[in-house]
């Protein structure tokens, strides 16, 4: 009985260290992939970046025309936010400094977009 329960003991650890090994080596990669790119970067070379999580940091517009939200960097080039959950919430970030994180493409339609998952205003 003592030589079953100890044999069950190092199988869970075996177990515990093996599946803590595995998320500490591919857990770190997704956020370790995510690059910090300028707008200007982006829009001058967007198909480097095609696919890429990335992060950007801009002012905040909304293109009434069109009738979405632009993240625009020096020399009033703008990536478009697309796909945010939190749309609503950007009303009260228009003409802010912004940090943009999401998945960044280009498409006919859009030009150069960034699918957001995160938008929020640069700490002052």
């Amino acid at each position: 009985m003592g030589r079953t329960l100890m044999y069950a003991a190092i199988t869970a650890l075996a177990a515990l260290v093996l599946s803590a090994t595995f998320l500490l080596k591919h857990g770190g990669e997704s956020v370790a992939s995510v690059q910090q790119v300028s707008v200007h970067d982006l829009t001058s070379a967007p198909n480097h970046f095609d696919g890429d999580s990335v992060t950007t940091v801009g002012v905040l517009g909304f293109s009434e025309e069109h009738d979405r939200y632009e993240l625009i960097g020096n020399g009033n080039f703008a990536v478009i936010i697309r796909e945010y959950a939190g749309r609503d919430s950007l009303d009260g970030l228009v003409g802010r400094e912004v940090r943009v994180r999401g998945v960044f493409g280009i498409d006919q339609e859009s030009g150069v977009y960034i699918d957001a998952t995160h938008v929020g205003p640069v700490a002052d």
